[in-house]
């Protein structure tokens, strides 16, 4: 798979470095490429806060069948589209950053904290996050 043959079907894209960057159609793009190009795996969705730009969603897939991996890439705000019905093993990912950046996954019906209580406020992956719980400062003796 190359990049012209999206750049064809879909038109928003561009290779950066070793990634498939869209700006939109995420679900579309990634439904796409597994049903057409075999990419019948999703290894991991990665999340990084770029400030004002928002979060980068990165999708690592492979294919089993041509031994190949490929990323793609898209910048999100506060919500993104599920991939569920697409990659089952999305489901872990997306409750992840859900919980550690606050990406509401549009699709998601289980949408839930994984490490964080549910009482918990903010998302402390966010660039933007302020810790307020003194419990997890540290003292001069570095005891909790």
């Amino acid at each position: 798979m190359n990049i012209a043959d999206l750049k064809h079907i879909f038109g928003d894209c561009e290779l950066v470095g070793d990634k498939i960057v869209i700006k939109n159609d995420l679900h579309t793009t990634l439904k796409f490429v597994s049903q057409n190009y075999g990419y019948d795996m999703l290894k991991d969705i990665l999340a990084v806060d770029k400030n004002d730009k928002g979060i980068e969603l990165t999708y690592h897939l492979y294919s089993s069948q041509d031994e190949e991996d490929m990323l793609i890439s898209i910048i999100v705000k506060d919500e993104a589209e599920s991939v569920i019905d697409i990659y089952k093993s999305a489901i872990a990912d997306e409750n992840e950053i859900f919980d550690l950046f606050g990406i509401k996954f549009i699709g998601n019906e289980n949408l839930k904290r994984l490490y964080l209580p549910e009482s918990w406020e903010g998302h402390p992956l966010k660039k933007d996050y302020i810790q307020n719980d003194t419990r997890l400062a540290w003292n001069d003796n570095n005891e909790a």
